[in-house]
């Protein structure tokens, strides 16, 4: 009888102890799927500048996400509904039935939205802002000698026809430095947002709930609901939370961490790491269907964009180009460059019934809010018959997995590319305002 008292004691113990103190954690986990800082993932274009002997850089292309942003009126009113946790938090744990730690159920509770989370709907935040003016900055000094001095004949610098967008690009030019002009947006078909005036697009998978089964059905496993009972637990909550309760707390852990400032959200106390992993392989999911390998015409979308990132580079090598190039678009228009490019594709389509942790379509590194494809012509030699070639960096890092060490021959670059200059959207069958693509 006492053997039996003292499990049933230990068993108690080990439910009300924590687990681990998230405030103090080494490492905390910071992939947050396409909500993910961009400051937590990127590297240093500076410092990974790739220098080739007897070449220079003659002409820089960028497709460039938009900055960190606001929720979203969906989400608001989603993480607006779950803001009772907060307090159900702390009664919990001063009943004794919480296994968080007491500073992380102080800071939850000192945690007050900031300034514009919710009353500035979809807006740039100012993280985003600052992401941008980072991005210019450390672009620009990496190539100081050919962005030294432009004049209008240049450049462009481009966003899609949202405030976000705009804002950002606003955030991307002030860090540049130079006194150059920002392109007006364009209020129809945008290549570099090709799908927003897509019909079939529009009707077969962004108003298609096809599109998103397999998360339905992740968020239906077994893996998922023990993810969701486990937090229930930690937090010591008599009330079932809802499917809407769980996401809100991951989006408050995602848009309420700073990568700028290094600092994680008090929100995201309440997921163990593997909860987190849990909530990142549903997201990717999501766009996987949505933009990603999972639906054939993606490809297509990002092949329109490729194909003018190669003719703005042709125009450089006859004399008509620009030093540079820089456009804003949506993560979707990223994930969808990089299925026309092959890059992050797994060998077969993501599982909707167990999650596949050594995948490669993993957004959190490479569709996270600023994250950004950049293109960099090299000309070499100083001959007539000079060679040119081409190195590619995905935030800020040389991206290897196209050409060898990351370095594409001017023939192996436009021998992946051209295909793309005969891709058409006649298959849309019809078209919308871009504005019922949001």
């Amino acid at each position: 009888m006492r053997l039996i008292l003292s499990i049933v004691l230990l068993s108690y113990l080990n439910y009300v102890t924590p687990l681990f103190c998230y405030w103090n954690t080494g490492c905390p986990y910071r992939f947050f799927g396409t909500k993910t800082p961009y400051n937590m993932v990127r590297g240093d274009i500076r410092d990974s500048l790739v220098k080739l002997t007897d070449c220079e850089p003659v002409s820089v292309w960028g497709l460039i996400r938009h900055g960190k942003m606001n929720p979203s009126g969906d989400y608001v009113k989603q993480m607006k509904d779950a803001m009772f946790i907060k307090d159900y938090v702390a009664s919990s744990y001063e009943h004794g039935n919480s296994s968080l730690c007491a500073q992380d159920v102080e800071s939850l509770q000192n945690w007050t939205p900031d300034k514009g989370l919710f009353d500035k709907d979809s807006q740039l935040s100012e993280e985003g802002y600052q992401e941008m003016v980072g991005l210019g900055k450390r672009l620009r000094k990496a190539f100081s000698k050919l962005l030294e001095q432009l004049s209008t004949q240049d450049y462009t610098f481009r966003s899609v026809n949202e405030k976000v967008g705009q804002d950002s690009i606003k955030g991307f030019v002030e860090g540049f430095g130079n006194k150059v002009q920002v392109e007006p947006p364009k209020s129809g078909y945008d290549s570099i947002l090709p799908y927003a005036t897509c019909g079939k697009y529009i009707k077969d998978v962004k108003h298609n709930n096809d599109s998103i089964a397999e998360a339905a059905k992740y968020q239906a496993s077994s893996e998922f609901l023990a993810s969701k009972d486990r937090i229930q637990r930690r937090l010591g909550i008599d009330n079932s939370l809802s499917e809407a309760n769980y996401i809100a707390i991951w989006d408050f852990c995602r848009f309420t961490s700073s990568g700028i400032n290094n600092k994680f959200s008090p929100w995201c106390a309440l997921f163990t790491t593997e909860d987190l992993k849990v909530m990142e392989y549903a997201d990717d999911l999501r766009e996987y269907y949505s933009h990603g390998y999972g639906t054939p015409m993606n490809k297509l979308f990002g092949e329109i964009a490729m194909a003018e990132l190669l003719k703005s580079f042709r125009n450089v090598k006859e004399g008509n180009g620009k030093k540079i190039e820089a456009y804003i678009t949506r993560a979707s228009t990223m994930e969808m460059v990089y299925a026309a490019l092959g890059l992050f594709k797994d060998a077969s389509p993501l599982p909707g019934n167990a999650r596949k942790s050594d995948r490669k379509w993993r957004t959190s590194k490479f569709a996270g809010f600023a994250s950004n494809l950049i293109a960099v012509l090299n000309k070499c030699g100083k001959k007539e018959s000079d060679d040119y070639n081409v190195v590619f960096y995905l935030n800020e890092e040389p991206l290897r997995t196209l050409c060898k060490e990351g370095v594409c021959t001017w023939k192996e670059f436009e021998d992946r590319l051209a295909p793309f200059l005969n891709t058409n959207l006649d298959f849309c069958e019809f078209t919308v305002p871009p504005e019922h693509s949001k």
